[in-house]
C-alpha cells in the first residue's frame, strides 16, 4: 500500500470519527449535562479534531490538481506501519465514541468522569499522532521570506 492511501485512510478516519463524536455529543449529551459540562466536553474534542482536520485538508488541497501528486505518496509503506496507523486511529476513536455512549445510557459516570476519560483518550491519540503526523501529512514548507539555515 502506498503512503498516499494510508494518509487518506487515517486522515479520513480521524476526521469522520471525531466529527461523529462531536455530533453524538450534541445528540446524546446536550440534555443530560449542565451547559458548562457540555461545553467543556465539546472543547476537549474540538482542538484535536481541528488539528487533524486542518492537517488532512491542507494535504488534500496541496495536491488538488491532477498530475500534481507528491512522489512520496506512491512510495510503498510496510504492512506494520499501515496496521499500527489504522488500528491506533480506530481504537482511540472508538474509545471516544464508546465513552460518550456509556455516559448517554446512564453508566455510573459523572460528567467529570466523562471529561477526564475523553481527555486521557485524546491525549493518548495526540501522542501517537505526534509520532506519525509528519510522515503522513508532512511539514509545512518554509515561507518564501524565511531564510534557510
Amino acid at each position: 500500500m502506498g503512503l498516499g492511501h494510508v494518509k487518506n485512510l487515517v486522515g479520513g478516519l480521524l476526521l469522520a470519527l471525531h466529527v461523529s463524536a462531536i455530533f453524538l455529543c450534541f445528540l446524546w449529551l446536550d440534555d443530560r449535562m449542565k451547559q458548562s459540562d457540555f461545553r467543556i466536553t465539546i472543547l476537549i474534542l474540538c482542538p484535536v479534531t481541528a488539528i487533524y482536520a486542518l492537517a488532512f485538508v491542507r494535504e488534500v488541497l496541496r495536491f488538488m490538481f491532477v498530475g500534481s501528486a507528491d512522489k512520496d505518496d506512491s512510495r510503498p509503506v510496510t504492512l506494520s506501519f499501515v496496521l499500527v496507523s489504522v488500528l491506533f486511529t480506530i481504537v482511540f476513536s472508538i474509545g471516544v465514541i464508546y465513552s460518550i455512549y456509556k455516559f448517554s445510557i446512564g453508566a455510573n459516570m459523572t460528567p467529570d468522569d466523562l471529561k477526564e476519560r475523553l481527555a486521557w483518550i485524546e491525549t493518548g491519540l495526540g501522542g501517537f499522532m505526534g509520532l506519525i503526523v509528519e510522515t503522513l501529512f508532512g511539514k509545512l514548507p518554509p515561507k518564501a521570506d524565511t531564510p534557510r539555515a
